[in-house]
C-alpha cells in the first residue's frame, strides 16, 4: 500500500487524544462536517468520549502527502472517515493535519460504541485502500489529467503552427500563379 495507516483504541474518554493531536491547542481541530472546533465543541465531543468510555485513533499518511494541501488532505481524510462511520450510528470523529514529520499526516480521534469502532484486519484494509484511493490515486490522476491537458495545448498549437503555413505556403502559391497571368 502507498498510503500508511495505523489505528489504537483504548477503553477511555478522549481527552487526552483531543489535547494531543490539537497540540494542546495550538493545531486546528475539525469536526465531521470540516468546522472548526472550538473549545465547547471539543469539551462536548469528549463529554460524548466519555459516556462511551472508547476512543480510537486513527493516523493516516498517504506517500504523496507533501504534494497535498491541507485543504486536500482534510477533505479526503473526513471522505473517508465519513464511509468508514456511514453504518456505524454512534460514531463520531474529530481530525486534525499534522506536517511536524518528514511525512503529512492527519490524526482521527473517534468516540462511539466499542461494537461501532471494533475493526477486524478487513475493516482496516478497507479504510486504508479507501484512504490510498482518494489522496494517492486521485492525485496520480490529477497530475496524468494536466499531463495530458499540456499535451492536448501542445498538440492544438501544434496544428495552429501546421495551419499557419500551410496558409503562408497556399497564399505564395496563389501569388505566384498570380504573376504568370500578368507577364
Amino acid at each position: 500500500m502507498t498510503t500508511y495507516y495505523s489505528t489504537d483504541y483504548q477503553e477511555s474518554s478522549a481527552g487526552d487524544l483531543m489535547n494531543y493531536i490539537s497540540r494542546e491547542g495550538d493545531t486546528p481541530v475539525y469536526d465531521r462536517s470540516g468546522r472548526k472546533m472550538g473549545n465547547q465543541r471539543k469539551q462536548r465531543f469528549i463529554e460524548k468520549s466519555e459516556q462511551h468510555q472508547f476512543e480510537r485513533h486513527m493516523i493516516i499518511s498517504p506517500e504523496n502527502g507533501d504534494q497535498l494541501s491541507n485543504d486536500e488532505l482534510a477533505r479526503e481524510t473526513r471522505r473517508t472517515m465519513e464511509n468508514f462511520a456511514k453504518d456505524r450510528p454512534s460514531t463520531t470523529f474529530a481530525y486534525t493535519i499534522h506536517r511536524d514529520t518528514e511525512h503529512p499526516h492527519a490524526h482521527v480521534a473517534m468516540t462511539g460504541e466499542k461494537t461501532d469502532l471494533y475493526m477486524d484486519k478487513q475493516d482496516i484494509d478497507t479504510v486504508r485502500e479507501n484512504a490510498n484511493e482518494r489522496m494517492v490515486e486521485n492525485d496520480r490522476y490529477k497530475y496524468r489529467s494536466r499531463e495530458n491537458d499540456r499535451d492536448r495545448q501542445h498538440d492544438h498549437e501544434q496544428e495552429q503552427l501546421f495551419d499557419a503555413e500551410q496558409k503562408r505556403r497556399n497564399q505564395e502559391t496563389e501569388n505566384e500563379n498570380e504573376e504568370g497571368l500578368f507577364r
